[in-house]
């Protein structure tokens, strides 16, 4: 049985009372990604596939669960969007909308998330407008069902029914910033929280021109709403003997800016690294 030694660093000095901690090496099986053509669909159904990965983005497990997108920099793999499309799309067919399967799957090796979405005619009766979602990537339970209530206010008008409570512990090949740890001896769990959501103003019996009034409103809402602009930020790599306070005053900026656009959790940085620095 593999142990790893973890202790204060390359600088740490032994001494009478030096504490060495030893922690499991924990083995990363093969990774087996499912086949999304062996997903068997109904009549009109339509099966929605795609991937991203977490590799290069600051705070890479934060960015590994942001299935739709993180507000610090719209990083994301705009689950949610691309289902809510494929919804519209089912319902421009003249039927009533559902996502009817959801499958995830997380590679920890390539930080890569691969999902697959089963839309198509309503079968209970329902017509479900809209996908939205919220996790959390070391939180726990708590953390998700915190933001829970403040989403379903988003949809006010519609009624949530879950989906799916995704929960999967991934094996941390990775620290927080990106770098390959050379052995894994911790997970980092990650949730999220599926909910679809119903008009129940729209039933069994709804005309296309309904469902496209109920469109139309919902295109309305949201053209209404200006976009959010994109962060700019120019690169700044670290040299011998810089703090992130003489960075921040050198470039007009604050510590804690920097800190969020780079998914920094302290002000330790080292020399090389390149930040990403806000306009």
């Amino acid at each position: 049985m593999l142990y790893a030694q973890l202790d204060s660093g390359p600088e740490a000095e032994p001494s009478d009372s030096t504490v060495i901690i030893f922690k499991k090496v924990l083995q990363v099986p093969e990774f087996q990604k499912y086949n999304p053509d062996t997903i068997q669909l109904g009549d009109n159904d339509q099966i929605i596939t795609d991937s991203y990965t977490a590799i290069g983005q600051p705070y890479v497990y934060d960015a590994l669960h942001s299935f739709n997108r993180r507000r610090m920099d719209n990083f994301g793999g705009y689950l949610n969007d691309k289902i809510n499309a494929g919804l519209a799309e089912i319902r421009s067919k003249g039927f009533i909308s559902d996502l009817k399967k959801l499958y995830i799957q997380i590679d920890p090796m390539t930080l890569t998330v691969y999902w697959s979405a089963v839309v198509g005619p309503s079968l209970d009766g329902r017509c479900y407008m809209h996908v939205d979602s919220r996790g959390s990537a070391g939180g726990g339970l708590s953390a998700v069902l915190k933001q829970c209530p403040r989403m379903h206010r988003l949809h006010s008008t519609l009624i949530p029914v879950k989906l799916l409570e995704f929960n999967d512990n991934v094996l941390q090949c990775y620290d927080w910033h990106g770098t390959k740890l050379d052995s894994v001896t911790n997970m980092i769990n990650i949730q999220q929280h599926f909910y679809k959501y119903y008009d129940p103003q729209i039933g069994s019996a709804a005309t296309l021109a309904e469902v496209a009034q109920k469109d139309a409103e919902m295109v309305c809402v949201l053209v209404s709403k200006p976009p959010t602009p994109a962060m700019s930020y120019k690169r700044y790599t670290v040299k011998q003997g810089d703090t992130l306070s003489q960075i921040a005053v050198k470039h007009h900026s604050t510590p804690s800016k920097i800190k969020k656009v780079n998914g920094l959790r302290s002000d330790i940085i080292r020399v090389g690294q390149s930040l990403k620095i806000p306009g």
